[in-house]
């Protein structure tokens, strides 16, 4: 942006758009994922969820021999297929919904778990989480995520463009301005593509071979 000793913007508002970037590249690529686990109670179906988290990815459930992956479904749902309200079924879990209110994020489990799914740390959830927020030019973008290094670069891109759309400063033209936004809407829209592809790859079963000086999937 050429401005190094914020005489055009200030550093607290460079700071307030690099965290709403990195928070924008998670939500465009979920690559920021954590696991976390719970106690089923008898006869409770609503559980917390972290503070940090954005999205539930997988939420699972084990029976005393093995995990079981619940099914995400809507409350309402719940309550078309349910003969007597999903708030009053009980059994053993085969779905969830999410209220992700920002003050009472929450699990709920259907249907309502019995005495013999009542266990220690046997609900577990995968889920997408808020980055956290970064406060000086010594914080690392992603919670200093290793393998989200190469990407630290879409937010000062994504940070960069929001500022100049919104107040391009004396020094730059309209013209300018947009053609400057538009580079940095590609560099970050490439970074995203390129973050996606790479941890859909990962997620998947074969892995990367090495052939000819480049990685590629093989059989």
């Amino acid at each position: 942006m050429g401005d190094p000793n914020h005489t055009r913007w200030s550093s607290a508002k460079k700071i307030q758009k690099l965290n709403e970037a990195q928070e924008r590249f998670v939500i465009d690529t979920r690559c920021l994922v954590d696991t976390a686990t719970d106690n089923l109670v008898d006869g409770t179906a609503e559980y917390s969820l972290p503070t940090d988290v954005l999205d539930l990815n997988r939420v699972a459930i084990n029976d005393g021999t093995a995990w079981i992956e619940l099914q995400r479904k809507s409350m309402f749902y719940l309550d078309f297929y349910s003969s007597s309200g999903h708030s009053a079924d009980t059994g053993t879990p085969s779905a969830y919904y999410v209220d992700l209110d920002p003050d009472n994020k929450k699990l709920h489990l259907y249907p309502i778990p019995g005495s013999g799914d009542a266990g220690t740390a046997n609900l577990k959830f995968e889920y997408v989480k808020i980055p956290a927020a970064l406060s000086s030019d010594s914080s690392t973008p992603f919670g200093g995520h290793t393998l989200l290094s190469p990407y630290h670069m879409a937010v000062a891109y994504e940070a960069a463009r929001q500022i100049l759309l919104q107040d391009p400063g004396v020094k730059m033209n309209p013209q300018e301005a947009g053609y400057v936004q538009g580079n940095m809407e590609r560099e970050y829209s490439r970074l995203v593509s390129s973050c996606v592809d790479k941890f859909r790859a990962m997620g998947e079963e074969k892995p990367l071979r090495w052939v000819g000086g480049r990685y590629y999937r093989g059989r």
